[in-house]
């Protein structure tokens, strides 16, 4: 969760007003909006209702739909809704009462593709700039450029799609690199070297890249949220489910050299624990074969990470709630809602796989996430 001041948080659970802007510029930064002489001048757009998705289960994790009036239907190559030169950014959150606003980046992208219909509405559609780097496969096999250090050739990777590309420091913990060559699919290299982190890569709301470890285990929520008065939350939909669990994840990896593949099992083996291997639950296993992580230590990390993130699966929650536009995909966030009848109220702690940031005032925030991982059980 990004950083907020304490106002914003009291602010949520009150009447409030919510602030949106939306920009355009080229990829180099110059604006496509222009003063009334026609001079570049960077300015808002106004946008009669959207959103933007932020989901961790995509390559491309953010995306944004607008609707906007005909005036803004792209005439030429350089209008500011224009696929062809359009870079659109999206901030948003609290306007307090004294007209000082607190926002947040939540979409830094392209324009993808853009709709009128014959009532003169305009539909835009968005990608952030993931979609740049998968969009642009490798034309020759690529070997590796940075021997000594996976978070250097994903970044080398990246900014062979996207010279512009900028980096965020995440929490991955860096490693050597096997001598190794793609063909083709650049978003599956990526996918690759992340794995072998056992982390995720993608774009943050401000249009930079980050390679992160997922916090499968929740030591202390961020925050809490709760229904009723003084509450945020409007409606909660909870499901538990077999559908996706394993408690058993093995890695397989085949070595270039023709020797004997690299294998790595981590079982859920925690006492106590709902899922664990060979108890109520069974036996769910599931082998996943990589070419990146040739080390032991590398295998045993991303099948660590696997376990984490499928046994989280048994229990998920999806939440409509106020907006809160500090929220970010991966944050862990507590729950606690009423139940019905004598039955008390329900509590759970969940991981946020998928965000949606509404663009006007009336749409609630959807949250979707699933269940952490006791601590004993990522060993």
């Amino acid at each position: 969760m990004r950083p907020t001041s304490d106002l914003y948080r009291q602010a949520l659970a009150r009447p409030h007003q919510v602030a949106f802007h939306v920009t355009s510029t080229d990829i180099a930064g110059v604006p496509l909006t222009v003063d009334s002489l026609g001079a570049p001048l960077l300015r808002d757009i106004p946008v009669s209702k959207g959103s933007v998705a932020a989901s961790m289960t995509n390559r491309v994790t953010r995306t944004a739909t607008l609707t906007v009036t005909d005036d803004w239907y792209p005439r030429t190559p350089s209008d500011p809704f224009a696929p062809e030169a359009a870079v659109i950014r999206i901030s948003a959150g609290l306007r307090y009462g004294d007209g000082t606003e607190e926002v947040f980046e939540v979409f830094t992208g392209r324009v993808y593709d853009v709709t009128r219909t014959e009532a003169g509405e305009v539909t835009v559609q968005c990608d952030d700039f993931a979609a740049d780097v998968i969009g642009c496969q490798l034309e020759q096999i690529w070997t590796v450029r940075n021997r000594t250090s996976v978070l250097g050739e994903i970044r080398a990777l990246i900014r062979d799609a996207l010279p512009s590309a900028t980096f965020t420091a995440g929490d991955a913990v860096d490693a050597p690199v096997p001598e190794l060559n793609w063909d083709k699919d650049r978003g599956s290299a990526l996918d690759n070297l992340a794995q072998a982190l056992g982390a995720r890569w993608y774009a943050l709301g401000d249009g930079s890249f980050t390679v992160q470890r997922l916090p499968y285990v929740i030591r202390n929520p961020s925050i809490t949220l709760t229904d009723g008065p003084g509450g945020t939350i409007s409606a909660a939909r909870i499901s538990r489910s077999r559908d996706g669990v394993a408690n058993s994840v093995t890695v397989v990896s085949e070595r270039t050299d023709g020797t004997n593949p690299v294998r790595s099992t981590s079982r859920n083996t925690a006492s106590g624990s709902p899922t664990r291997y060979g108890d109520r639950f069974g036996r769910v296993a599931q082998v996943i074969n990589v070419q990146t992580p040739l080390t032991q230590a590398e295998a045993k990390t991303l099948s660590l990470a696997q376990l984490g993130a499928s046994i989280g699966l048994t229990e998920q929650w999806d939440v409509s709630c106020v907006p809160d536009y500090s929220l970010e995909p991966g944050d862990a966030l507590r729950y606690i809602v009423s139940g019905t009848g004598t039955t008390g109220r329900l509590m759970g702690d969940q991981i946020l796989d998928r965000i949606t940031y509404p663009l006007d005032t009336t749409t609630a925030q959807s949250l979707s996430g699933r269940g952490p991982v006791p601590p004993d059980t990522l060993t």
